[in-house]
C-alpha cells in the first residue's frame, strides 16, 4: 500500500451528490508488487493553477497519460481562472451582469456543483463575492440548463471558483488518465488527493492523516482538507465576511474531487458537528494531531496502524 502524509482539508458529498487551502504534504512510497509485462509506472509533477500537481500513474501508457492529464488541467485553468483576464470565467463576470451568457459545458458543470453545495450548506460555501463585503449569495446567479447559460441578477455580483475549481480539474485529469491508457493513478494537487482505481497488487490507496495513526483507504475517491494553520484568517464565513475562528482542519472524502473541494470549505465554516441534515459523506476534524468530530460515514475509511509511519520532509505552499 502506498501512503501519503499530511493533507489538504477534505470534504465529502451530500446525500450522494456532491481548496484551495494548502497544508504540509509529503509522500512516503512503499514498494508495490511487480507490474504486468508491458506495464509502466511513472511519477511526474508540474506547476499548474498556482500550485504543484503530482501524478503517479500505472499502465501501458502511463507517461503519455500523465502528459494528457497535465494538458487537461492547463485547459481548464483557461476556463475557470479568476486571475487570467481572457479566461472564460473572467469574461462571464463581465458579460453576465448585462445579459444571460452561454458558457462551455465545463464552466456550466462546475457552476452547477457550486450551486448545489451552496444550497445544501445554507450559504456556508458561496463562490460569489463583492470586494470588501459579505458574499451576496449564489442565489443571485441563475443557471439555465437547457441553454447552458448563466445570468447574474445583480450587476455587482462576481464569481470566484477557487474553492471548487481545482477539484473539478482533478476529476477531469483522472478521467483523462484512464482514457489515455492509465489503469490506476494517485493525483496530489496542492494537497487535495484523488485516488483512481487501485495500485498494482493492492485493493486501495492508503492516505495517512499527518501526525496521527489514522489511515484512509481510498479507491475512486478524493480527499480534501481545509485549514488556516499556515494562513490564519484567510478562510472567511461568506455569510458575514469575517474570518472563521477554528483551530485545526476539516477533511472530507467524496466520490469526486469537485464536491470534496467545496464541502471541505463549507464544513470548515460550519464545523463537522453542524453538518447539514442529510449529509451522507465522511467529514472529520483534526486538531493537534488528533482526529476529533467525525461523521458516521467515516468509519469505513479509517484503519489503525500498528506503529507510527516514518516521518518525511514536508513542504509548504503559499496561497497565490
Amino acid at each position: 500500500m502506498q501512503r501519503l502524509r499530511g493533507g489538504k482539508g477534505v470534504v465529502t458529498f451530500f446525500g450522494g451528490e456532491l481548496k484551495r487551502h494548502f497544508n504540509k504534504l509529503g509522500l512516503l512510497a512503499i514498494p508495490l508488487l511487480p507490474l504486468a509485462v508491458g506495464a509502466e509506472t511513472a511519477t511526474r509533477s508540474r506547476f499548474l493553477m498556482g500550485t504543484i500537481c503530482e501524478i503517479t500513474a500505472h499502465g501501458p501508457h502511463a507517461s503519455r497519460a500523465i502528459d494528457a492529464a497535465f494538458g487537461e488541467i492547463a485547459r481548464l485553468d483557461q476556463v475557470m481562472s479568476l486571475y487570467k483576464e481572457d479566461s472564460e470565467l473572467s469574461k462571464l463576470n463581465l458579460r453576465a451582469p448585462l445579459e444571460p451568457a452561454i458558457v462551455s459545458n465545463d464552466l456550466f458543470e462546475v457552476l452547477h456543483v457550486a450551486n448545489e453545495v451552496y444550497r445544501f450548506s445554507a450559504g456556508a460555501f458561496d463562490p460569489t463575492f463583492v470586494p470588501g463585503a459579505p458574499a451576496p449569495g449564489f442565489n443571485l446567479v441563475e443557471l439555465h440548463p437547457n441553454e447552458k447559460s448563466v445570468e447574474y441578477k445583480v450587476s455587482t455580483v462576481r464569481v470566484n471558483l477557487d474553492g471548487v475549481g481545482k477539484g473539478y480539474a482533478l476529476d477531469s485529469a483522472g478521467a483523462t488518465l484512464l482514457a489515455r491508457g492509465a489503469t490506476s493513478a494517485l493525483l496530489n494537487f496542492g494537497g487535495q488527493i484523488l485516488a483512481v482505481g487501485m495500485p498494482p497488487g493492492q485493493d486501495a490507496w492508503g492516505v495517512e492523516i499527518g501526525g496521527t495513526d489514522a489511515t484512509l483507504r481510498l479507491r475512486d475517491q478524493s480527499v480534501s482538507t481545509s485549514s488556516q494553520e499556515e494562513q490564519p484568517g484567510h478562510l472567511k464565513d461568506p455569510r458575514t465576511g469575517k474570518p472563521v475562528v477554528r483551530p485545526g482542519s476539516v477533511t472530507v472524502i467524496a466520490e469526486d474531487a469537485a464536491h470534496a473541494d467545496a464541502w471541505s470549505t463549507a464544513l470548515f465554516v460550519l464545523g463537522v458537528a453542524k453538518a447539514p441534515k442529510g449529509f451522507a459523506g465522511c467529514a472529520f476534524e483534526t486538531n493537534k494531531n488528533k482526529v476529533g468530530a467525525r461523521t458516521k460515514a467515516c468509519d469505513t475509511f479509517f484503519e489503525r496502524t500498528q506503529a507510527p509511519a516514518k516521518k518525511t520532509k514536508t513542504t509548504k505552499e503559499k496561497h497565490p
